[in-house]
């Protein structure tokens, strides 16, 4: 009477086994699968140096939408050309904050100090405050000339010769920004100065004569004549003037111990990815 019921006792015996050796079994799986995994991508998923690419130009042609433009150009360039030994990384960031990641560098105090070296800086010149030491500890690679150029409406009699010429009138300026000469002129109350966050934003004031004139990077106007529908379709009502109110190499800029990165830099053909008119 009682075998039924070692019956059922050792069929639940037997469950109890099979199930822990199904547990048992789907674990050493696992592993099995990790460890082949693992095997396989260790190769491929390898990265090398991060060098971020620090940039404050955040206008055309330097970053012309959601991950385009010149800089992210120059980033893919980099990338392909260091095959895995670098991995270059795109950061936007406002001029302040670039001062700030970079103080002991602009101080003078690196690289003898502890500082920050994965890094490099696009578009920028000599003359434009990164050099306040006793010498200059970067390395400048040059990528291309471009120029100031001051924008007025044709119907305007106005001719920019000189920043004299700006006095009695009124000029949209980017926020944030030293323009040499002009700045003088504008503390002094002789030139009125309204300042915008884009320089498109500028140029639209003019064409609603807002404002006299305004100033910005040839390099960015030829991009915007050339991609912006609607400048491009008032482009016969912009006068750009002859006399630039600056003419000025654009650099890449990093640390004077990367020898290393200057060697990469120095095989991009920076002019290829430069792919607008620059009438300087």
């Amino acid at each position: 009477m009682t075998l039924p019921h070692i019956h059922n006792e050792w069929q639940s015996s037997q469950t109890i086994k099979l199930t822990n050796n199904g547990v048992y079994m789907r674990k050493i799986l696992a592993f099995l699968f990790t460890s082949i995994a693992l095997c396989f991508s260790g190769p491929t998923m390898a990265t090398g140096e991060t060098i971020l690419i620090y940039s404050y130009h955040n206008h055309p042609p330097f970053v012309t939408g959601s991950y385009t433009g010149l800089t992210y150009d120059l980033a893919d360039a980099l990338n392909k050309q260091a095959a895995g030994r670098y991995n270059f990384q795109v950061s936007i960031v406002p001029r302040s904050r670039l001062n700030y990641y970079l103080k002991n560098w602009i101080d003078g105090k690196c690289p003898n100090d502890v500082c920050e070296q994965n890094w490099i800086v696009p578009w920028v010149n000599p003359n434009w405050g990164f050099i306040r030491g006793d010498r200059d500890n970067y390395l400048w690679h040059p990528l291309f000339t471009d120029s100031n150029v001051i924008v007025s409406l044709v119907t305007d009699s106005f001719i920019y010769n000189n920043p004299e010429s700006l006095k009695g009138r009124v000029l949209a300026g980017m926020r944030g920004h030293r323009y040499v000469g002009i700045d003088e002129l504008v503390t002094s109350g002789d030139i009125t100065r309204i300042d915008g966050n884009r320089e498109r934003d500028n140029i639209m004031k003019v064409l609603v004569n807002r404002v006299t004139a305004t100033l910005l990077p040839n390099s960015t106007m030829q991009y915007l004549l050339e991609n912006d529908k609607e400048i491009k379709a008032k482009a016969e009502q912009l006068k750009l003037g002859d006399e630039k109110h600056q003419i000025y190499v654009r650099h890449l800029m990093l640390p004077e111990t990367r020898t290393d990165l200057m060697q990469l830099i120095e095989n991009i053909p920076v002019q290829q990815l430069v792919n607008i008119k620059l009438n300087n």
